[in-house]
């Protein structure tokens, strides 16, 4: 299972697309607060998106994310795995 920032953390679940390979993860400092973190081509884990106000809201895009072209769909796919846990 891939590591969290933080003990309090929870693991919801991953998905992939090309080398990226991305997993998500509720906080356990606010359960409103869900983060992505991507790993690719060795590198990583490292923040792609984080959904501070709820995962129905915009997510906050980390670095070279913000605005990528994959951002809708990474949106999308989070959405499912978390939906899942509900």
């Amino acid at each position: 299972m891939p590591e969290s920032r933080s003990e309090k953390d929870v693991y919801l679940g991953e998905f992939t697309r090309g080398p990226a390979f991305f997993t998500v993860f509720q906080t356990g400092t606010d359960p409103r607060v869900y983060r992505v973190d991507c790993r690719d081509s060795g590198g990583g884990p490292n923040p792609c998106a984080t959904f501070e106000e709820g995962i129905d809201d915009s997510p906050y895009w980390h670095g070279a994310w913000n605005r990528d072209k994959w951002c809708p769909w990474i949106v999308a796919e989070t959405r499912k795995v978390v939906k899942k846990q509900r």
